[in-house]
């Protein structure tokens, strides 16, 4: 019955007309909060993923170091062990360091890594992001005609500096020299082999791959910093990794993995959708107001019928429950085809990219969307828990409506 009733009041033709306007309104407020709130969240799921895909293709899922940046020495060896993990994918040895890169007395500073140019390409996708060039760090002939050992640049660097495939660039970097007292820069020409593209602007601004070998000899060491991990789950390597120290015996090893690196960027990609989520979910609260009013117009004008079904026989619960579920109608009503056209619009940007964005402004060139089953489910419940809520203190004050009350100026 109480469906029955509700129904009929959201339904019926007024001589008005003004309470099926202010539930018509209600019901597009509850629409366009949902439709909106999930295609927002979907385009900043596909935002992160794109970050996270692009920090990833240049950072290994993990990696294995030691405390006060100690070299390994033994890191051969190190990296068959490490590999015995049934969840390592691949390992590859490498070395970081702060240098000052120059060309043509234009200097930039950077972050140089010593790769092995056989096993990076197991463990990042760095190789794939080559524009200009090749990946290689063999001797090359540099445009000067001179025999040099080959270094990768960003495209951000090589832009910043005009260079490009066979330039040659000086690392400079300071360390003790043996026999003197001060230090003095320590310098190594090399000539650019291959120009990469990231999509992240700070790696293609300074970052700059040498062998191993050339590493090495610029920073005077036989070992490594660290070894890099790919595993079979990006989402849990900081587990894995942790896994893999331990099993080296903990200290003086220690791991870090790409979340890690990157936290401060991903706590705030989630701040920013949870502010998204509350501020559009604001629509949905004005919605409710009108959920509101349009209930206490329908039990002014019901007056009467709530005072002949009290009289009747009907209790309090259930006079509350028809002006319950006339509130909840109108969220379901919204919900379920703000929530569907939502899931329609995003699934079809992301099948067919129909929304394009400046390639020279952002680092991709179509809108990114991820549709998340949990975000779906989160946006249609609140949104009608909201409309369920905007209901109970009017269907409360209908409840308690006296049948004497309601019939005595009929």
């Amino acid at each position: 019955m109480e469906w029955f009733i509700a129904q009929r009041y959201l339904l019926e033709k007024r001589k008005y007309g003004s309470n099926t306007v202010v539930a018509l309104f209600s019901t597009v407020g509850v629409f366009l909060g949902s439709l909106v709130l999930i295609i927002a969240l979907s385009i900043a799921n596909g935002f992160e993923k794109e970050v996270r895909d692009r920090i990833v293709g240049t950072l290994a899922h993990a990696e294995i170091l030691q405390f006060h940046c100690e070299p390994f020495e033994g890191y051969d060896s190190l990296r068959q062990e490490i590999l015995k993990h049934p969840k390592v994918v691949s390992a590859a040895p490498y070395i970081m360091g702060k240098v000052a890169v120059e060309h043509n007395q234009v200097q930039e500073a950077a972050m140089v890594k010593g790769i092995d140019q056989s096993l990076e390409p197991e463990v990042t996708e760095i190789a794939e992001a080559i524009k200009i060039g090749t990946f290689s760090l063999d001797s090359i002939v540099s445009k000067r005609n001179r025999k040099l050992p080959g270094i990768l640049i960003g495209m951000g660097m090589a832009n910043k500096m005009g260079v490009r495939v066979g330039a040659e660039v000086v690392l400079i970097t300071l360390v003790p020299v043996e026999g003197e007292i001060d230090p003095v820069p320590k310098m190594m020409r090399f000539a650019i082999t291959g120009i990469f593209e990231t999509g992240m602007w700070e790696y293609d601004l300074n970052l700059v791959y040498i062998s191993l070998y050339s590493a090495q000899r610029f920073f005077k060491t036989d070992g490594v910093e660290g070894i890099q991990i790919k595993t079979t789950d990006l989402f849990k390597a900081g587990e894995i990794a942790d896994e893999i120290k331990d099993s080296l015996g903990g200290y003086p090893f220690r791991s870090e993995n790409w979340h890690s690196k990157n936290k401060s960027l991903f706590k705030w990609m989630k701040l920013e959708k949870l502010i998204i989520f509350i501020v559009i979910s604001l629509i949905m609260v004005v919605a409710s107001f009108n959920i509101i009013s349009s209930l206490i117009r329908i039990i002014v004008e019901k007056r009467r019928e709530i005072g002949i079904l009290m009289s009747m026989g009907a209790s309090s619960g259930k006079i509350m429950m028809v002006f319950m579920l006339y509130g909840t109608m109108i969220g379901l009503i919204g919900s379920t085809l703000g929530t569907g056209l939502g899931v329609i619009l995003s699934y079809a940007q992301h099948k067919w990219q129909l929304i394009t964005l400046p390639g020279d402004i952002y680092f991709i060139t179509k809108l990114p969307v991820l549709l998340r089953m949990t975000d779906t489910v989160a946006v249609y419940m609140v949104a009608n828990v909201i409309c369920m809520l905007a209901a109970i203190y009017p269907a409360w004050r209908a409840s308690k409506t006296p049948p004497a009350e309601s019939l005595r100026y009929e």
